[in-house]
């Protein structure tokens, strides 16, 4: 029998911004029942959208005991279940979606034990079952809740990653006071179940206010925008998608460098038959017919498959390509050349 902290869980979860929901099935409760405590769970349903003190999330748990409370506030931001931030000397608390959130915080520590073999197995084993719910099951509409929900009217609510080509990424580290890094959650998860990967590891950026709790709890490094300018070419290099969660620091700001073969954002993006729909695709290679030699040299660098051949000439696909401009970067020629789509600049904040 399924606690009722987990059941109403999923809830909670989906109040929250998200990529991929919490859905309710065994192997979402074998995954929460790993990372929550069932008090843990409770509290996590009782906290309001908002961030918010102790005393406003005590207001939701019957008998609360405060002292109690706040060390259990403590723990769960320790395990990267919630975030805690500092507002005029005060600790104010937030729960996490599971995408950006919470996935990601359990394995950027990059450690290799029993544990997080475990949490890699039951990930892997949630994803699976969540794809399958979404995509084959048809599941009814998905319950979200949260204590004291607000809808803010005032900004816009967008959960698809947002691609972002090298150029633009240097000016928003250039720009951005906090960034810290960890482990490539895709990779290092690929790693703990024997599947490891010959690209960098250690490129999963946090941004803003949130790689600073990130750093003081441990999970990530902090970088200077210069050394995480280097971090970001080796990966441009390795050919990875940059890929960032746009949100004005409303959770977690992340920061990916993604590759088809163990990303699975990337790998359903690829999937899909109008892969700039399925995430906010900024911008679109154009192909300059006089400079191209048709070398070919691009095509494989491509993981959308928005390069081909046709009738011996180089052919740009504008429904398949996301923008990445990693296609640009092997080009002998200067044949590609990034330009922004039509009414799709959306600014990047961190």
């Amino acid at each position: 029998m399924v606690d009722p902290a987990y059941e109403k869980l999923a809830g909670a979860l989906n109040a929250r911004s998200m990529v991929f929901p919490a859905v309710k099935c065994d192997e979402f409760y074998d995954l929460v029942g790993f990372l929550f405590t069932p008090e843990e769970a409770a509290i996590a349903v009782a906290m309001p959208l908002e961030l918010s003190d102790v005393e406003e999330i005590a207001k939701n748990i019957p008998a609360s005991d405060l002292k109690k409370l706040e060390g259990q506030l403590e723990v769960m931001a320790d395990k990267g279940l919630i975030h805690i931030r500092e507002r005029d000397g005060k600790k104010l608390y937030e729960a996490l979606p599971f995408v950006p959130g919470i996935t990601e915080f359990q394995l950027m520590r990059g450690i290799v034990d029993e544990r997080h073999k475990k949490i890699a197995t039951l990930l892997k084993d949630y994803s699976k079952a969540m794809i399958r719910a979404m995509l084959l099951d048809n599941p009814p509409p998905l319950e979200s809740s949260a204590p004291g929900r607000k809808v803010p009217v005032d900004r816009q609510i967008d959960d698809k990653t947002t691609i972002v080509p090298l150029e633009e990424i240097k000016e928003l580290l250039m720009r951005t006071e906090f960034i810290s890094v960890g482990t490539c959650i895709c990779r290092h998860q690929g790693a703990l179940l024997g599947r490891p990967s010959s690209k960098p590891v250690n490129n999963c950026m946090v941004l803003g206010e949130s790689a600073k709790f990130a750093t003081e709890r441990g999970f990530t490094t902090r970088l200077t925008p210069e050394e995480a300018i280097k971090r970001i070419e080796e990966a441009e290099e390795a050919g990875l998608i940059h890929s960032f969660a746009n949100s004005p620091d409303r959770f977690t700001n992340l920061l990916c460098n993604c590759y088809k073969d163990l990303c699975l954002i990337i790998r359903m993006v690829g999937k899909s038959p109008a892969p700039s729909i399925a995430v906010n695709a900024r911008y679109l290679i154009r192909i300059d017919e006089e400079s191209c030699t048709n070398c070919e040299a691009c095509i494989s660098r491509c993981q959308m498959d928005a390069l081909k051949m046709v009738d011996g000439r180089l052919f740009r696909d504008e429904i398949r390509c996301i923008g990445c401009g990693l296609c640009m970067w092997v080009c002998p020629t200067d044949a590609l050349v990034l330009e922004p789509r039509p009414a799709s600049k959306i600014p990047l904040r961190a």
